[in-house]
């Protein structure tokens, strides 16, 4: 058998197109080598070439190994607890709310099939093709950020902007695109730490513009996680992470010196450690939080849901309080066991994926989905101050629901291709 011959009949058993084009190159490698060690024993070059294909196996064998072996694979296990998630939160949603109230279930089933289908297209979309647009990326999130002071909507003081009349967004919106920026960039020969540390302060100075500190933490958590898992120096990571977060801490003790701190401020500061002392103003949500903790118990009251405060807060940001509530500590460990398995499963995509903007993907997602779970369960348990801090899957709003989305295709998408991406460098 001739070796073109032998390299379509094993194509032929191969269904990815981006997979043969690299085991053929694989193979034809192979056989030259083969051949070329043949012909200086004294082989003519068609016995070399002959007998170098025969050596090489059943080509029908080799080609269905090397399908299986190589083909795209998509991670069932994360998009089935994906999937699970989504579908639990919708329906704890309806459970609660489905004899009629402020919230709407209809917007809450739009937004969770929304995002499906946004994981979805994101998941068979080549995330390679997003490397080279870093920058493009970095300056439409910048761009976003400065609409931001034109908004004349503000909800809880900080502003709004509309998306086509359909969908009201903070700031956190462009969480993603930053996401995709800092990948990018991270991967130019142009990046060093003191240009990363300038783009930082740039971008967060326009966060800090649309006074969501939520935005800003969890931003300022994805870069310093993306810059210390990249290839830059560690020492001077760590040196200019230190001078800036002295001159951060610098420039605040002067404002405070500066300005007259209000009571209600230090109240605020001081309600998370002592509640009972504030408990007409500042301290009385947490007291309420550690009184429906108190009595939910092991299987809750899951038929009996007088007690609790149906507010917006309660559907949003206290939404784990609210689990634990209706399906009791049971319930709610079962549903943090879930949380903890995916974060751990995405550390494992991290740890196999070899492409540098992949790796560089699943960290900044593994940071902002981590910091997301870990600081909304925690406030809801009071073991952290309140904060606006939405929990992945079951926090009512379609914002949440998309970012996730966004966060769990781009995971998706690196480890459906992270086989292609290995075979490539072999």
């Amino acid at each position: 058998m001739r070796s073109n011959h032998f390299l379509d009949e094993v194509s032929s058993y191969i269904r990815s197109k981006e997979a043969k084009k690299y085991i053929e190159a694989e193979l034809k490698a192979h056989l030259h080598q083969a051949k070329t060690e043949l012909v200086k024993k004294g082989y003519t070059e068609d016995e070399a070439e002959e007998l170098a294909v025969r050596n090489m196996g059943s080509p029908s064998d080799i080609g269905k190994k090397m399908d299986k072996l190589h083909r795209p694979k998509i991670d069932w296990k994360l998009m089935s607890m994906f999937l699970f998630m989504s579908a639990t939160g919708l329906f704890l949603f309806w459970f609660l709310f489905k004899d009629g109230n402020s919230f709407s279930v209809l917007k809450q089933v739009y937004s969770v099939t929304g995002s499906v289908i946004l994981a979805c297209v994101i998941l068979f979309f080549d995330y390679r093709k997003f490397q080279r647009w870093g920058w493009v990326f970095f300056t439409m999130g910048c761009l976003i950020l400065f609409q931001f002071q034109f908004s004349n909507v503000l909800v809880n003081g900080s502003p709004r902007i509309n998306i086509m009349g359909l969908l009201s967004v903070d700031s956190i919106v462009v969480l993603p695109i930053f996401l995709l920026a800092w990948a990018g960039m991270l991967q130019s020969k142009k990046m060093n730490v003191y240009l990363a540390a300038i783009l930082y302060v740039c971008s967060a100075f326009l966060f800090m513009f649309t006074t969501n500190l939520q935005a800003v933490a969890l931003y300022s958590l994805m870069v310093a996680v993306m810059v210390w898992r990249s290839s830059l120096n560690k020492r001077k990571i760590l040196i200019t992470a230190t001078i800036l977060l002295t001159t951060c801490v610098s420039l605040l003790l002067i404002e405070l010196e500066l300005k007259d701190i209000k009571a209600y401020q230090f109240e605020r500061l001081f309600a998370f450690v002592t509640p009972e002392k504030f408990s007409e103003t500042s301290g009385y949500m947490y007291l309420k939080l550690e009184k429906l903790i108190e009595d939910a118990g092991w299987f809750g009251h899951f038929g009996s849901l007088g007690k609790i405060d149906f507010s917006n807060e309660m559907m949003t940001d206290f939404i784990f309080l609210t689990i634990t509530y209706t399906l009791g500590w049971a319930g709610a460990l079962f549903i943090g066991l879930l949380f903890l398995w995916m974060i751990w499963r995405i550390s494992r995509i991290f740890q196999t994926v070899k492409d540098p903007f992949g790796k560089m993907l699943v960290s900044g997602s593994f940071a902002i989905f981590t910091a997301q779970v870990t600081v909304s369960i925690g406030m809801s348990l009071g073991l952290l101050p309140i904060t606006s801090v939405s929990l992945p899957f079951m926090s009512y709003g379609a914002l949440s629901a998309m970012i996730n989305a966004c966060l769990f295709g781009l995971v998706l998408s690196v480890h459906h291709k992270k086989n292609i991406i290995l075979m490539k460098k072999i």
